[in-house]
């Protein structure tokens, strides 16, 4: 993807709701969780069954002692694994954000209908969150950017809307703008990148995962019936019609790093 990101992510209308499905959806510590409660990620990366898409361990998503930083994470606070809009360089919101009380019902995974980029690198998701917002802003006048969270292709997970992360630590939403009809009671993530003909890459599997058992920890969510596609409330092709499909198995993922209480 180039820097001129306008043009990439045009076609959302001013609620959040992605095109129809005939064309293309448009976008845009420590202790915070438990280790796996099953053997069967605890080691090295496992393919999901029938998704053609790996996982990292649990051991590697949910560390003990709150996530360990990677390279590509340097510059992310000492207490976070998520890279906060003020790290990212984002603008001000336009207005004052709203949180709503208590958590949401759903976790709704998106994708950005943007070029597949090789480019895996922080600085490239720094610019892609960037982007996002200056177009969400700019051209549909949203008082900031629309979702929650962005993962990038290389698997950096960066928070979106202003507050979203510590909204999420005290078991509250802040409002976004991703969902037409949905908002006050859906969280929603961006995956960089298109996947109607192809599924995302590792890193950003690996860190979905993570970013899915994290808030369904924050938030006392059982992931096998929060976690579902843009595609669940509104006539579009999010989170991608090869994609999509996959999400069961994504649930399953979540559900082998979330305590078992929330199973239930």
């Amino acid at each position: 993807m180039t820097t001129t990101f306008p043009s990439d992510l045009e076609g959302r209308d001013r609620d959040g709701n992605g095109r129809g499905r005939g064309g293309r959806h448009r976008g845009s510590g420590p202790g915070d969780v438990e280790l796996s409660r099953r053997s069967v990620l605890t080691g090295g990366a496992v393919l999901v069954a029938g998704t053609g898409f790996v996982v990292a361990g649990a051991l590697d998503l949910l560390p003990a002692g709150g996530p360990e930083k990677t390279a590509g994470e340097a510059t992310r606070t000492a207490n976070s694994w998520i890279l906060g809009t003020a790290e990212w360089g984002a603008r001000a919101p336009q207005r004052k954000m709203k949180v709503r009380s208590g958590p949401p019902r759903y976790i709704v995974v998106h994708h950005t209908s943007t070029r597949n980029v090789e480019d895996y690198s922080l600085a490239r998701a720094q610019r892609l969150a960037q982007g996002i917002q200056k177009f969400h802003m700019d051209r549909r006048g949203w008082g900031d950017t629309g979702q929650h969270f962005t993962i990038s292709r290389g698997g950096h997970i960066l928070e979106g809307r202003h507050g979203s992360y510590a909204a999420a630590r005290a078991g509250d939403m802040v409002v976004g703008t991703h969902v037409r009809g949905a908002n006050d009671y859906t969280v929603g993530i961006e995956c960089e990148g298109t996947y109607n003909a192809l599924l995302p890459p590792r890193p950003l599997v690996q860190s979905l995962v993570r970013m899915c058992a994290w808030l369904c920890v924050q938030y006392d969510l059982n992931p096998r019936k929060a976690i579902v596609p843009h595609r669940k409330f509104n006539d579009t092709d999010c989170c991608g019609d090869r994609f999509a499909p996959t999400l069961p198995r994504l649930r399953e993922e979540v559900a082998k790093v979330v305590p078992e209480k929330l199973l239930g």
